[in-house]
């Protein structure tokens, strides 16, 4: 008996440790976060697509007020105690039309006729082709909510996309898709919001949990990293523009200016709240903007910038509203071009914006406001 008791022992050793680490924390090697069950987020991540519907949890979890949320790639899940502590999908399509200010027109009559499409009473928008079989196939209303828009074009990464807004996601085609029946997807929303809202996206430890892939599938644990190689020479900076005089530091409160790379897009944000968004032109390749965290130094109403870098010289007169955050690169209104928000990237660097957005922004902006330049 007590050998048998003995080799039960084992058994249950070998067999219920690792099922538990597998079933109770995985770890995602790729965005450095731990998704598990202690608020039942893994069990719903699991039930409903999670790869395809969330993606990867790219925060850990957190209270919001009331609730524990955590965000993903696509998405929030958030526990309700006032439901008998249900997870809910978060309204990330809603909330994120609503900071950038977005409102979307009723569809045509002749829209809601349309034979191929639905009408929803409850938001008064349709769906039909071709988000309408996608979102009946990978969970509907409870995943994605009810439209909230209707079909529209807009640019995502610099690639005009056909999208539709839903409560809780935005859907948009890939104009060429590797395999044309998986056209449509589900856009990075929860990663977007996460940013705007400046929620703490720094890497926990795994503790115990399983490293697993963007799909959950259990994954080697990332290699050491190589030893060193020997220091290369820096490539030779480009030259500057002209400094201009040394400002006044001033305290700038809460305001945080974040400039959008793939969107081409710039927020100006007052504590949580965005008070003001505008497209921008950026940096085109060889020219590339810079990314980091920044500060606005020095702020000119107007100059003549003249550099040469690249085989290039240019003399641009009368640069109006320019702010300075690295070294020549600098916030400032645009008179030559308006390909703003267009994907079309024109500058040497600097962050091209429209002549009256860069006057609101010269006027709302003290030097010492930190700006931060994100892909």
């Amino acid at each position: 008996m007590r050998y048998l008791a003995l080799i039960a022992g084992m058994m249950l050793a070998l067999w219920g440790a690792p099922l538990h680490a597998q079933s109770n924390a995985l770890y995602f090697v790729a965005t450095g976060q731990r998704l598990d069950d202690t608020y039942g987020f893994l069990s719903v991540w699991r039930a409903s697509e999670g790869p395809l519907t969330l993606g990867q949890p790219i925060s850990a979890p957190f209270r919001d007020g009331e609730l524990m949320v955590q965000y993903f790639e696509r998405g929030r899940l958030e526990l309700h105690p006032a439901y008998n502590n249900a997870v809910l999908r978060g309204r990330v399509g809603a909330e994120y039309a609503a900071a950038l200010g977005r409102s979307f027109p009723p569809p045509t009559p002749a829209a809601r006729e349309a034979p191929a499409r639905r009408f929803f009473a409850e938001t008064g928008y349709t769906l039909g082709p071709p988000f309408l079989a996608f979102w009946e196939a990978h969970g509907a209303i409870d995943v994605f909510g009810l439209p909230i828009s209707e079909p529209r074009w807009e640019y995502v990464g610099g690639t005009l996309r056909q999208v539709q807004y839903f409560e809780r996601a935005r859907l948009e085609v890939d104009p060429r898709p590797a395999d044309p029946a998986n056209a449509v997807r589900i856009s990075d929303l929860g990663r977007d919001l996460a940013r705007l809202r400046g929620i703490d996206l720094s890497p926990v430890a795994a503790v115990n949990a399983v490293p697993v892939d963007a799909n959950g599938q259990p994954q080697a644990a990332p290699p050491a990293p190589a030893p060193a190689a020997a220091p290369t020479p820096a490539p030779a900076a480009r030259p500057p523009a002209p400094k201009p005089a040394q400002p006044v530091t001033r305290t700038t409160g809460d305001k945080l200016i974040i400039v959008d790379l793939s969107d081409q897009w710039l927020y100006a944000l007052d504590g949580d709240r965005i008070v003001f968004d505008a497209p921008v032109s950026t940096g085109r390749d060889g020219f590339n903007t810079p990314v980091g965290s920044f500060s606005i130094y020095a702020k000119v109403r107007e100059q003549t910038m003249r550099g040469c870098a690249g085989g290039e010289c240019w003399v641009v007169p009368r640069v109006p509203h320019a702010m300075y955050i690295v070294g020549g690169v600098a916030l400032h209104g645009t008179y030559w071009h308006n390909q703003f928000g267009t994907g079309v990237r024109r500058s040497h660097g600097c962050i091209n914006l429209p002549l009256k957005a860069a006057a609101w922004l010269y006027e709302w902006a003290p030097v010492g406001t930190p700006v931060v330049v994100r892909r």
